[in-house]
């Protein structure tokens, strides 16, 4: 087993699902999702003859907290993230080096720049070529992810969660031209998007036996359509997919759904959990309010929590004068608490991290910054500092929010960088969700200025303080 955690209810029936098949596993925030992936992993790992089994998952510090709390030496159990496991099976045939080999996101952008030039040099008179280069980047991205391959699938396919880019009919075969030069003139055969097309293509070709019996994904819902498909792939005929997630925690900007990544369900149902073992009821309202947000994107496929078991009080908004005086109420509550309890503070991005990193260590702490070589452990008493996106699939006893103000959340770059700030702002609001939701005890959001507008105000979940009242 893993540690002191044991299944109950319908959990164990997760773990005691077939060897064989497609099964989905959907589940609300704290609903032990992780947990029941890694316990079906080991059995299935356990079983006779040591079928190989794979957990893939989308963040580096989960990867590390997994491995952590696994503790077993099975060989026959890997636990890594998705593009490790693209360059490991294209390296095994040739087709990658083992480091680099990449299109970085920045040079990405370049080469479809450079890709746009040619276009409107080549068709000086169209017009779609006259939007912004960060159009043509979505839109590539959103080719790549579904494994477009030619311009007769993208004129028929339904361009998914994104409705508010308008692009006619009519025109994308433009975006097309620009997509297929900027694969000609890339200097390297794959960029992050679209490597898990060419894992999928080498696989539907390879004839050698597959590497793994089962493969199990957590934090399913962050994965691209074909990343996906390449997973499902590489799975032994006779073997298993599992895949775990939760919509309302899909913070890459993808809002692609699981449905349309080849997952064959036809004979098994969709199982829903809705107990809530890590929130106190009053955290998890309080983030089911941030759900119902105007900017919230609707999916039904969302589990709402109904039942829960832990206790605590409710959430705490603290209203500032400056930034200097929150940081330094932050600085003191941290200090309070380092060594009775695990405490998080998440921040919008890094720069924040190492700002608030520097402040406690003249104030005598030392922190842990959570990111591909470190995690956070809710039983390790300490202080811990993370990116809204590297705290994903954590928790913690104590978390703190700051920095809530409208200067820094939604992210001012994010925004303006944008397609759609539609979608920015949805995306930026799960950030906020998935914050909230790793809490197992209390949770302090603070805010100087201006609160940010993604906050729900009207919220009867959460109790209001002034700066007076705490210092």
């Amino acid at each position: 087993m893993l540690g002191n955690i044991k299944p109950e209810g319908k959990q164990k029936d997760v773990l005691a699902l077939p060897t064989t098949g497609h099964f989905v596993i959907l589940g609300t925030a704290g609903s032990g999702k992780t947990t029941m992936a890694l316990l079906r992993a080991i059995g299935l790992a356990n079983l006779p003859g040591q079928p190989k089994v794979l957990v893939v998952t989308f963040n580096r510090a989960l990867i590390k907290y997994m491995t952590a709390i696994v503790n077993t030496s099975l060989h026959n159990l890997r636990i890594e993230t998705y593009h490790k496991f693209a360059r490991g099976y294209l390296n095994s045939l040739g087709k990658i080096p083992a480091w680099n080999g990449i299109l970085s996101p920045e040079r990405k952008e370049y080469y479809i720049s450079q890709a746009l030039d040619v276009a409107k040099k080549r068709w000086p008179n169209e017009s779609t070529f006259k939007r912004p280069v960060s159009v043509f980047v979505d839109e590539i991205t959103f080719i790549e992810r579904f494994g477009i391959e030619t311009l007769d699938d993208y004129m028929k396919v339904e361009r998914i969660g994104r409705a508010s880019v308008n692009i006619k009919r009519e025109n994308r075969k433009w975006f097309f031209k620009v997509y297929e030069e900027y694969l000609s003139i890339r200097p390297t055969p794959y960029d992050w998007d679209d490597i898990a097309l060419y894992v999928y293509k080498e696989l539907q070709s390879d004839s050698r036996p597959r590497l793994y019996d089962h493969i199990i994904v957590d934090e399913g819902q962050d994965f691209s359509p074909i990343m996906i498909k390449s997973l499902i792939a590489a799975v032994n005929k006779n073997g298993s997919f599992s895949f775990f997630g939760d919509v309302a925690q899909q913070i890459y900007g993808s809002r692609l759904s699981w449905r349309d990544s080849g997952i064959n369900i036809t004979d098994n149902k969709i199982w829903r959990f809705d107990k809530n073992y890590r929130n106190p009821a009053t955290i998890s309202d309080f983030a089911k309010d941030i759900t119902d947000s105007l900017y919230w994107k609707k999916d039904k496929d969302m589990v709402v929590p109904s039942v829960h078991i832990a206790k605590g009080p409710k959430a705490i908004l603290i209203r500032f004068d400056n930034k200097d005086k929150e940081l330094a109420w932050l600085i003191s509550q941290l200090k309070k608490n380092v060594s009775i309890s695990s405490n998080v503070v998440i921040c919008r991005n890094r720069t924040i991290v190492d700002k608030i990193d520097n402040a406690l260590r003249k104030n005598g702490l030392a922190p842990i910054i959570i990111d591909k070589n470190q995690a956070g452990f809710c039983n390790v008493k300490n202080v811990y500092l993370a990116t809204f996106h590297a705290v994903k699939g954590l928790e913690f006893e104590n978390v703190f929010i700051p920095f809530l103000c409208d200067e820094i959340f939604p992210d001012k770059d994010t925004l303006e960088n944008a397609v759609s700030e539609e979608n920015a702002l949805a995306d930026e609001l799960k950030l906020l969700y998935v914050a909230v939701t790793r809490s197992k005890y209390g949770l302090f959001m603070s805010y100087h200025g201006n609160l940010s507008r993604l906050f729900p105000k009207s919220s009867k979940n959460y109790d209001k303080a002034n700066a007076g009242d705490l210092l």
